[in-house]
């Protein structure tokens, strides 16, 4: 079962950024969660979900009830860490060591700006849920009112 590039790589994101905000464990959401934030139809959704799976991008298990799912995202990035201190052992043998207090204050300080950072996003992307749904719901109100002036005319 095939999707589209665009498709593939939509869901692949969005289960990407979800895996990151779980910090990689496994998570449940709600499909129509998923299809609010990747503007997918249920149908397009099932097979994306399908498809992922069989890919290896995602495990699926079944959720609390029929609207929502458990979910893996097996494709985790290498961990950011483990790169440049690999890269940065070499010039720290020539360079001056830092004390252990400071590199604790740093990481302190790494921390607490990581877990700002993840909550500022959520706060956004709850947000940006929110305006959305507002901005369906002026729709269908002006959908009503354009109906109702339309029979206002006939009449």
């Amino acid at each position: 079962m095939r999707l589209k590039e665009k498709t593939h790589r939509k869901f692949v994101e969005f289960f990407e950024k979800i895996s990151s905000m779980y910090q990689g464990k496994d998570f449940e959401l709600a499909y129509s969660d998923i299809q609010r934030e990747t503007g997918a139809a249920s149908v397009t959704l099932k097979r994306a979900i399908q498809a992922l799976a069989e890919d290896g991008v995602i495990e699926v298990q079944p959720g609390r009830n029929s609207r929502y799912a458990r979910f893996r995202y097996l494709l985790a990035a290498p961990d950011i860490e483990e790169t440049p201190l690999d890269a940065s052992a070499a010039e720290t043998q020539d360079s001056e060591t830092p004390s252990a207090e400071e590199s604790a204050r740093f990481g302190e300080v790494f921390e607490s700006m990581t877990e700002d950072v993840r909550e500022l996003t959520q706060l956004v992307d709850h947000l940006k849920r929110r305006v959305r749904n507002q901005e369906m719901a002026i729709a269908l109100l002006q959908d009503r009112l354009a109906e109702i002036e339309d029979k206002l005319r006939k009449h």
